[in-house]
């Protein structure tokens, strides 16, 4: 493991505290989406070194609670005080902390990788690397390489637009009519049929 990222954090960076605000299945929708586009900027080898770790309440529905997916390594943190806690021991539990690279914004986490020598980067300038990592890989891809690239490329703007470029990449589920039903509905309670149409969707997702 040579990335440890606090999931949530990364994912609210991204598109703001509204995804908070839905019912359960439209979140594991949104949650889904961005594991794919995380795992796609990173590309096959980095998301093999990388661990995600997501607070849990309860079981997650979609997950177990330790799972592989798309090469990325994901821990929901179900018996933690929170996901902070969890990653907080892997920091500490790491045999060699100092190619370790932890992120998040939270200070507490930020706090326990800086006690262990390990790199430390805010949501914002892991975004900022992601671009990069996708730029590279599309010179790659330029160059005939296998390694792929499925997210669309950003166009060089300002810092100002980052979080509108990222949020674009959220907009199609927004407006997905599935995730506006459920919004109107409201329910935190889904019949079989629904759970099944719903994991038809995130399957096609991958």
């Amino acid at each position: 493991m040579l990335w440890l990222i606090d999931g949530y954090n990364l994912m609210h960076a991204i598109i703001g505290p509204e995804g908070k605000r839905l019912p359960p299945s439209a979140f594991r929708l949104q949650r889904r989406r961005f594991l794919n586009l995380l795992a796609d900027c990173l590309g096959a080898d980095r998301a093999r070194q990388t661990t995600v770790v997501l607070d849990a309440k309860s079981p997650p529905a979609d997950f177990d609670l330790k799972a592989n997916y798309k090469g990325l390594s994901l821990i929901f943190a179900l018996g933690d005080e929170n996901a902070d806690a969890r990653i907080e021991m892997l920091i500490a539990g790491h045999s060699v902390p100092k190619s370790l690279t932890v992120v998040s914004s939270d200070r507490r986490v930020r706090r326990a990788a800086t006690r262990r020598k390990a790199h430390c980067l805010t949501s914002d300038q892991f975004l900022d690397l992601l671009d990069r990592f996708r730029n590279e890989r599309r010179r790659q891809k330029a160059a005939g390489s296998p390694e792929a690239n499925s997210v669309p490329a950003r166009p060089a703007t300002s810092s100002a637009d980052d979080s509108a470029y990222w949020l674009d990449q959220f907009r199609e589920l927004e407006e997905a009519p599935e995730v506006r039903e459920l919004e109107v509905r409201d329910s935190t309670l889904l019949t079989d049929e629904e759970i099944a149409r719903i994991q038809r969707e995130v399957d096609g997702e991958g």
